[in-house]
């Protein structure tokens, strides 16, 4: 039988919370994380937009899984910090009165370098082996 010698939760964790349409820090989560995938849970305010934030792109900066268009930029996440995460007030991730859930993981703790290895360098790749986790942004060609 093989044992792993982590817990899961070491580098992913579930956060429930409610927005206030404000500064809002969430704590508890049990670390750092790299990249946080946050969801209205009540479907009021007419959101029910995917929204994910990661170190790579920095805060502010998100891309909505669940739609066409690309990266936007919203006072959602302002910062990742040691036990958590700090929201700004934007109503997508802080509606006052709305409950959200946000699936946090753990990579390497920081936006990462450059990686060169294979056919697609990257300008940041933060990295988790243990986990098998890691987070890569590249320059594309324009091209398929």
């Amino acid at each position: 039988m093989a044992y792993i010698t982590f817990q899961p939760s070491d580098y992913f964790n579930t956060k429930l919370y409610s927005g206030n349409g404000s500064t809002n820090a969430q704590t508890g989560v049990g670390f750092e994380p790299d990249w946080i995938w946050i969801k209205n849970r009540d479907g009021g305010g007419g959101s029910h937009d995917h929204y994910v934030f990661d170190q790579v792109r920095g805060t502010t900066k998100y891309v909505r899984p669940n739609e066409s268009n690309g990266e936007g930029t919203a006072s959602g996440v302002t910062s990742f910090d040691s036990d958590g995460f700090t929201l700004g007030s934007s109503d997508g991730m802080n509606e006052n009165g709305r409950t959200f859930v946000a699936w946090n993981w753990r990579a390497s703790g920081s936006q990462g370098s450059s990686n060169t290895d294979g056919s697609i360098n990257t300008t940041y790749t933060s990295v988790n082996t243990t986990a098998g986790f890691s987070i890569s942004q590249y320059t594309g060609a324009g091209s398929t």
